[in-house]
């Protein structure tokens, strides 16, 4: 059985060009590389929704010079790929979540129309960008006080949430080696089977991600019963 939705966290970037002596423009570029072929590996695999941590509320308070590079870098690959017609091809429908008002006016245009020219693919592609969990959570519970709604029960939060529009991850994979979630969907993940991986994002293989997509299959869910 393979899951519905995978939640991948992609830690190991900056690690990884300490590694190999890459300077940080190139080690961020072998991630979005990897991405590609892991969204590649999902659809041959069966997958519906994969979500994606692409860049945390927490990563503005990286340098300036750092921020910089990485939004450069992100227009210039999403320019490409749009270009070429590859999420197109590929039949994605792309989403964008989390605080986006947060980034150059520039990227929010080319998010907006990453949306509007995949809205009707099939395998769905959640990008989380300037996304914390707490903050989606704040967010949620700002926007149910704005409607006046006065009593909430799960399905009505889960409404409010930026993926309400799909069920929750069934499998979350994190890469680099670290034991933690770091506030990755918070809410959504709360049965999610894990799976951490040792090694950094930019070298996952194939075979790895496969292994832990298909160790959902031997894990037995109870959700308390």
């Amino acid at each position: 059985m393979i899951p519905a939705h995978v939640g991948i966290i992609p830690d190991g970037n900056r690690r990884y060009g300490r590694k190999y002596n890459l300077p940080l423009h190139k080690a961020y570029e072998h991630g979005i590389e990897k991405l590609r072929e892991v969204v590649k590996w999902s659809k041959q695999l069966g997958i519906k929704i994969l979500t994606v941590w692409g860049f945390s509320t927490e990563n503005f308070g990286r340098s300036a010079v750092e921020r910089k590079i990485f939004f450069s870098l992100i227009e210039r690959k999403l320019r490409e790929i749009l270009d070429s017609g590859e999420m197109e091809k590929n039949d994605l429908k792309v989403k964008i979540i989390g605080r986006l008002e947060k980034f150059p006016r520039s990227l929010q245009r080319m998010f907006r129309e990453i949306e509007e020219r995949t809205v009707n693919g099939g395998l769905r592609v959640n990008l989380a960008f300037g996304y914390g969990g707490r903050q989606e959570i704040v967010d949620a519970c700002n926007k149910i006080i704005k409607k006046g709604i006065k009593r909430v029960d799960e399905k009505i939060f889960a409404k409010h949430l930026y993926t309400c529009d799909v069920p929750d991850p069934e499998l979350v994979i994190r890469t680099g080696g670290e034991m933690r979630l770091s506030g990755f969907l918070s809410w959504q993940i709360a049965y999610s089977e894990l799976v951490f991986l040792r090694c950094l994002w930019p070298e996952l293989k194939r075979s790895q991600y496969v292994r832990a997509v298909k160790s959902f299959a031997k894990r037995e869910r109870r959700f308390g019963r």
